[in-house]
């Protein structure tokens, strides 16, 4: 039979391995940049982590031993050490995956602030192959570059700083809305590209010969295999494409990226390794000729192996169509001013 001797020592030992454990998970989250894990919601300033890692674990140890005199009568037998010991640090993971799905927020605000209705031009376009956003920035009666944005199908961080960048700069941006995941299939998906550049070129305000695609994620791995086959695209623009499959299986580094919960959604998508086989991106890039490529990643991502990313891309580091962002993480592409900023020059250039 267990005997806990108190309810008044058992819930002391409990509160001190849930203190202490809690302490010790923000050391692991300050250690290895784990925003899933942090309880404060900092990814970038780890000295937040590690004091509140060594203020749990030096107070719970601090308040145990001067609330429980007990401590130095016989006391707990191991099997009821180890049961409580368990139970807390069940309660100890569960409540930090809780409180740093709840306090990590993912902000965009260094990019430009983008209000649509009161800053651009802008109309809901639906056609048979695709839904979107068209930004028109201010009419000069010339015929503009035109870019198609296909944002990520992870739905984790907004693609309007990117859309906004673009705009500011002169470019007609037409922002393509997925719809639900599940109706994304191949070979369906591709028809997307195509029948946005036909109704692109079709646009007075749209020079023809200048229309180019940015791609985030998947985006950039569908954007890749249409442009393959759509000569009309004059220019490709990925963000952390994919490219392939055993990429889309990132292990416990996403959590560098987002908290447990934001994890569980980008995991729903089951289909995504399938769909990036089916694409096959990498032999696509091959096709492209000698059209402007540019596949954009940071050194900081928790999703894709970054070092099986250089190897794949070995030929293309030697082009020069590869550009390893430093101190850059996934899903922070789309939001870094400086990824604005080779974004909107790079299109200057290459439409």
């Amino acid at each position: 039979m267990l005997n806990f001797i108190s309810p008044h020592l058992a819930i002391n030992y409990f509160l001190l391995a849930f203190f202490t454990i809690l302490g010790v998970l923000q050391f692991v989250a300050a250690r290895h940049g784990l925003i899933g894990l942090s309880l404060v919601g900092v990814t970038r300033k780890a000295a937040w982590n590690y004091l509140l890692a060594a203020i749990l674990i030096v107070g719970a140890f601090a308040w145990f031993f001067a609330s429980t005199p007990e401590i130095f009568r016989p006391g707990l037998a191991g099997s009821e050490l180890a049961i409580i010991f368990g139970a807390a640090g069940f309660c100890a993971l569960a409540f930090t995956l809780a409180v740093a799905s709840i306090s990590q927020r993912r902000q965009c605000g260094e990019g430009p602030n983008f209000e649509v209705g009161d800053r651009f031009r802008h109309q809901a376009v639906s056609r048979q192959q695709f839904e979107g956003t068209l930004y028109l920035p201010e009419d000069t009666g010339e015929a503009r570059a035109a870019v198609c944005v296909l944002p990520s199908l992870s739905g984790a961080i907004s693609s309007h700083p990117i859309e906004a960048s673009l705009v500011e700069a002169g470019f007609i941006v037409l922002a393509i809305d997925w719809g639900p995941e599940k109706g994304l299939r191949y070979p369906g998906v591709l028809g997307i590209l195509p029948g946005v550049v036909a109704y692109l070129a079709q646009r007075d305000d749209v020079d023809s010969e200048r229309i180019g695609v940015l791609g985030i994620g998947l985006g950039g791995d569908v954007a890749i295999r249409s442009a393959a086959t759509d000569q009309q695209i004059a220019a490709v623009l990925a963000l952390a494409p994919y490219l392939d499959p055993a990429n889309t299986k990132p292990g416990l580094g996403i959590l560098r990226e987002m908290s447990y919960l934001e994890a569980l959604r980008w995991s729903s998508f089951r289909e995504r390794d399938k769909l990036v086989a089916e694409l096959a991106p990498l032999d696509s890039m091959g096709k492209l000729g000698s059209r402007p490529l540019l596949l954009v990643y940071g050194d900081q991502d928790g999703i894709m192996p970054i070092e099986t990313i250089r190897a794949t891309l070995a030929e293309a580091i030697a082009q020069g169509k590869l550009k390893l962002l430093p101190g850059e993480s996934h899903l922070g592409l789309p939001c870094s001013p400086r990824v604005l900023a080779l974004i909107t020059n790079w299109f200057k250039r290459n439409l």
